[in-house]
């Protein structure tokens, strides 16, 4: 009878503790047998894969007999008869386990809420029936694994045993334990910080898998006890992870941000004409235009590549990022001259509102050193109380003056103080600013960092392409209508921003395989899928009842505007996704391509169309183009991973 015995291996400690497993192993007495331990520290590989590669080794090797265990364990208590006597009776068997001086015998399922339970009750019989037996060591017969298959390799690491346990049991095969003889686990695991969260997302991942109609409106009917329950699990995870607890407030100012914003826009398209609103659109659009050569790609730089508390280093990007700002401040003034040489006071709101370029400056080198610290959660408070204050400015300006310059001198005061804030809030954390002009440090920083200022100067301008077009082959009017109605669109673009925060690391790590990378894309083209496709129709037959409520007056053309323009959401989800996956293969400047060609192709229509269709040629061009990106995007996605 050949044997196979399968671990994993995650932390170097555990090397030394397989050493003593293997001579328990060599004790137990079987003649015919070999151990694959699956080194899951290099690729961050979940415990079913490590299982799975050691299945698939033991089969071509002729394996009778698929032992599955932690190396946290002691075998000293059983013996070679007891695992012989215990698989005559079970084709997956497990033993009465001591853990913590607390004995269990193998795991049971609830029955509506289909969640795993370890029994700590011994049962009146030597060999006993159960759901599942722990994943800490179980014996599983070679014709089970030919029936039913390997482990699920999604859940990473818990439930994994419980999933493979039951489909076993729904496929007639006898699950269970010999409460007479035991094992010890010492369970190195319980230490881990994401044990919880790990037993909760697997949970809800088997419950959906195989629970009936019945068990899942049990489980809504239950929510709020459920999430009560988990409560405790969340504050633990995200206040003891500096990471969490930044990514979250990062998030949430990120989307009251945007609330305080949307507020703002409604408050000015019910109080400004379209052609005054076109107007403070058309100056935001022209800063727009500028910002990827002020940051120059100086932010993503500063988190990768700046060592933590080298203040000299931090001190040479200030200085490039303060220069060019400077350099660019000029330009954008000078440029908006020219631009507008016949409404200079249009010109005149670009200075005002140009001083952005120079508090970005402040408030950007304020986020990169919070980010270096993992303390961002401030650079989010400070960004949330401005655009708060921001917003009731420009408000309360408004209504002292009740003109379109009152609007634009609230721009250049909030702004300023800003300005003023980060600057001393840099200054704190540095101690001391010291600008320096050294160009040959700043060309090594941009040779890093110049295809993603591309990338940003392509992208910004082809959003901003059309409202430019339709300024100059229109008027303001048009540009107004047309950008009241584009808002809705762009308020829901944010779920694909966080969507790229979030994947970016995920899709970074499964480059290296293939297989699994496919699966991701599939998982997130249904994610993404489910939410755009939705959304669009919902909004789309009720936009008619709601916008209106919003936008009236001259501005009532923008609600057919913002049910047209919906229907890009789908395609700015999908592109989303094969940006971040070309990303990950090392394939940026295929992205640039792509956006280049979609400027170009943007450009063009709108230039033939506007003339004679006004804002429904920008809002029609903009699905169209919107679907030339997803699609040139899949394409190279697709054959890359074919060439892989």
């Amino acid at each position: 009878m050949k044997v196979i015995f399968i671990t994993n291996i995650y932390k170097k400690e555990e090397k030394r503790e397989l050493e003593r497993v293997s001579l328990e192993i060599r004790k137990l007495g079987f003649e015919d047998y070999e151990i694959f331990a699956h080194d899951g520290i290099k690729n961050n590989q979940g415990y079913a894969y490590g299982v799975n590669q050691g299945i698939k080794k033991g089969l071509k090797k002729g394996g009778e007999i698929f032992i599955v265990f932690n190396v946290d364990i002691s075998l000293t208590k059983l013996t070679k008869q007891s695992i012989i006597d215990g698989l005559k009776r079970f084709d997956i068997l497990g033993f009465a386990c001591e853990q913590d001086n607390t004995f269990y015998y193998g795991g049971q399922i609830d029955k509506w809420r289909m969640s795993g339970g370890m029994i700590k009750k011994k049962p009146i019989s030597r060999y006993s029936l159960v759901d599942f037996v722990s994943g800490s060591l179980m014996f599983i017969k070679k014709e089970v694994i030919s029936k039913i298959g390997l482990f699920d390799e999604s859940y990473f690491f818990y439930y994994e045993e419980t999933d493979f346990c039951y489909l076993a049991k729904k496929n007639n095969f006898q699950v269970g334990i010999d409460s007479q003889n035991r094992y010890v686990h010492y369970e190195l695991s319980k230490t881990n910080p994401r044990k919880e969260y790990f037993l909760a997302k697997n949970r809800l991942k088997f419950f959906l898998k195989y629970s009936s109609f019945k068990q899942k409106l049990y489980e809504l009917i239950r929510l709020p006890k459920t999430l009560f329950e988990y409560l405790p699990m969340v504050k633990s995870i995200v206040f003891r992870s500096s990471f969490l607890t930044d990514f979250f407030s990062l998030n949430f100012s990120s989307i009251l941000n945007k609330f305080f914003h949307f507020g703002l826009f409604i408050f000015l398209v019910r109080n400004l004409l379209p052609a005054q609103y076109g107007t403070y659109t058309l100056v935001w659009a022209f800063i727009a235009i500028f910002n990827p050569f002020v940051d120059l790609g100086t932010t993503s730089y500063g988190l990768i590549y700046l060592p933590r508390q080298k203040n000299l280093l931090i001190n040479r990007l200030v200085s490039m990022r303060f220069f060019v700002a400077l350099l660019i401040f000029v330009l954008i003034n000078i440029l908006s001259w020219f631009t507008f040489k016949t409404q200079p006071v249009v010109a005149i709101f670009v200075f005002l509102t140009s001083v952005t370029i120079l508090s970005n400056v402040w408030s950007g080198t304020y986020l990169i050193i919070n980010s270096i610290k993992e303390k961002v959660f401030r650079s989010s408070l400070v960004s949330l109380v401005f655009n708060l204050f921001f917003v009731l400015a420009i408000l309360f300006f408004y209504l002292i003056r009740k003109n379109l310059s009152s609007i634009f001198l609230a721009i250049f005061f909030c702004y300023t103080i800003y300005l003023l804030i980060n600057f001393y809030l840099v200054k704190k954390e540095l101690k001391k600013i010291k600008l320096s002009f050294e160009l040959s440090a700043w060309v090594k920083i941009f040779k890093k960092s110049y295809i993603f200022v591309l990338i940003s100067f392509f992208a910004g301008l082809y959003f901003k392409l059309d409202v430019f077009l339709l300024k100059f082959l229109k008027s303001e009017v048009e540009v107004g209508i047309y950008s009241s109605g584009y808002k809705f669109l762009d308020a829901l673009v944010l779920i694909a921003g966080t969507y790229n925060i979030v994947v970016m690391p995920i899709i970074s790590r499964l480059v290296a395989d293939k297989n699994a990378l496919k699966i991701k894309i599939k998982k997130d083209v249904f994610l993404l899928s489910s939410i755009a496709i939705p959304t669009v129709i919902i909004f789309f037959i009720f936009a008619p009842w709601i916008l209106p409520i919003i936008l009236k007056g001259s501005y009532l053309a923008g609600v057919n505007i913002a049910r047209t323009v919906i229907f890009a959401l789908p395609f700015i989800f999908l592109s989303s996704i094969f940006y971040n996956v070309l990303y990950g293969l090392g394939m940026a400047p295929y992205v640039l391509v792509i956006l280049i060609v979609q400027t170009v192709v943007n450009l063009i229509l709108n230039l033939i169309f506007i003339p004679k269709f006004s804002i429904w040629a920008a809002a029609y061009i903009t699905i169209i183009c919107e679907g030339l990106n997803t699609f040139l995007a899949y394409y190279f996605v697709q054959k890359k991973l074919k060439s892989i």
